[in-house]
């Protein structure tokens, strides 16, 4: 084998390796790499327990526009062609489906989804379906059980309704692309330097040192970090956001999202239902700032200071980020959910009780080392969040930085992928198969 690969994927998330099965399934790349620096698949922010196991399709996110939304249903389909779920031809410890909703509590949010319901999404997403407080009893009981009579409700009712695995659906996409010759994977195998070579990037990690034409970096807020090595930082930063979960038993029958408030990126608390324990019930996630990068480990703490700017643009996109009338209202509340005894009780009374109104203080708990740090970008050019991913491409070069719903996300962001390093390198990409198994 060439000791220069046409390819080398840096990071085993859900996005690493989707675009590892891309590249394998429909192109003719060769000598293609997946280096990740941990000794699994999928060991952080696509781990079945640091999301909401959600393949998104943007009919139940209030805060998407609609082209973000169209977007989002095309990339989710995708999975749902390869997971084979719509033939009936599935893994359950993948794919599962499962009951969706978004809920409006009192007058103002269920005004939001009226609406919703009345735009153009009611177009996009034709299944979608009206709840008013006597047919949302029959279907979610508990939502219903315990609020005042007068209390105006609303919901809408989703029938794209699915929970994945991320984890597994990344074993599966790295399986499946390692059965092509020449396609490899080495894990516990750690970036430290890259740099340019000629007309190639050699890549520095702890046990040796990798060439490659072209180099994708899907290593979430690390892809920044290696951007910004290279003096490619577009005038973006990062404001790491995790999040954690609370749990009850099982007290609903499916996802039950909530009406989004203000133009922010991230979603209001929810709960789900979880494929890896069918008797519960997880709420969250919370929204907290802080310095890691990576949940659970004190050393990604340093490597935020180099990716953070401390200049002027920072600076006040900080302020006007951090003092936005809504983002400062949920982070306010949020920094109290951790506090042992009163962190539980707020999170009671501020959102678990807003979804199941019976839940009591006795029903919750929580378990270490759930949830996970989500890449929140700053522009600083506008002083403002970026709603959405940030995918940053140079000469044989792309960064892909993935907020959520990135995971959902992950076959449509291997496509745009795979098209722009074949077309760099010379190479084909086999569309009329793509479109033949996953759709068009």
């Amino acid at each position: 084998m060439s000791d220069i690969y046409d390819l080398i994927i840096v990071g085993a998330g859900i996005t690493g390796s989707a675009l590892f099965y891309i590249s394998s399934r429909y192109s003719d790349l060769k000598n293609v790499l997946l280096l990740e620096k941990y000794s699994d698949i999928s060991t952080l922010n696509s781990s079945s327990r640091s999301n909401s196991q959600t393949l998104h399709f943007g009919d139940v996110e209030t805060n998407y526009s609609y082209e973000k939304a169209k977007d989002v249903k095309q990339s989710a389909e995708y999975i749902l062609n390869y997971t084979g779920i719509k033939n009936g031809r599935y893994n359950k410890h993948i794919i599962q489906k499962c009951q969706k909703m978004v809920l409006g509590v009192g007058d103002m949010e269920s005004q939001q989804l009226e609406n919703t319901y009345a735009s153009k999404m009611h177009t996009l997403f034709p299944g979608l379906k009206k709840l008013r407080s006597k047919e949302l009893e029959r279907i979610e009981p508990n939502l219903v059980k315990g609020r005042q009579k007068d209390e105006a409700l609303l919901a809408l009712l989703s029938n794209n309704g699915y929970m994945v695995d991320f984890g597994a659906l990344s074993k599966s996409f790295a399986n499946n692309g390692k059965k092509k010759k020449d396609y490899k994977i080495k894990f516990n195998s750690k970036v430290k330097k890259i740099s340019r070579e000629n007309d190639n990037y050699v890549l520095e990690t702890n046990d040796g040192v990798y060439k490659a034409r072209f180099v994708v970096f899907a290593s979430g807020i690390y892809s920044l970090y290696f951007a910004k090595s290279m003096g490619y930082d577009k005038n973006i930063s990062i404001l790491p956001v995790g999040g954690g979960y609370y749990y009850s038993k099982k007290v609903l029958n499916g996802k039950v999202y909530r009406v989004q408030q203000g133009n922010i990126p991230f979603a209001a608390i929810h709960a789900d239902p979880d494929i890896k324990d069918p008797n519960v019930t997880r709420y969250g996630p919370t929204v907290i700032l802080g310095p890691l990068l990576e949940k659970g480990h004190l050393d990604t703490a340093f490597d935020n200071l180099k990716i953070f700017d401390l200049d002027i643009d920072t600076l006040i996109s900080l302020k006007n980020i951090l003092f936005n009338r809504d983002i400062y209202r949920i982070m306010s509340k949020n920094a109290i959910y951790p506090i042992p005894i009163v962190g539980k009780y707020n999170f009671l009374k501020n959102e678990a009780q807003k979804i199941v109104p019976k839940l009591k203080y006795s029903d919750l708990w929580t378990v270490k080392n759930t949830g996970g740090i989500r890449p929140q970008i700053i522009n600083e050019k506008t002083h403002s969040l970026i709603l959405g991913e940030a995918k940053l491409k140079e000469e044989h070069l792309i960064f892909n930085i993935t907020p959520s719903p990135g995971a959902s996300s992950c076959i449509g962001s291997a496509l745009e992928d795979i098209k722009y390093i074949t077309s760099q390198l010379d190479r084909n990409f086999n569309y009329a198969l793509f479109k033949k198994e996953l759709g068009s």
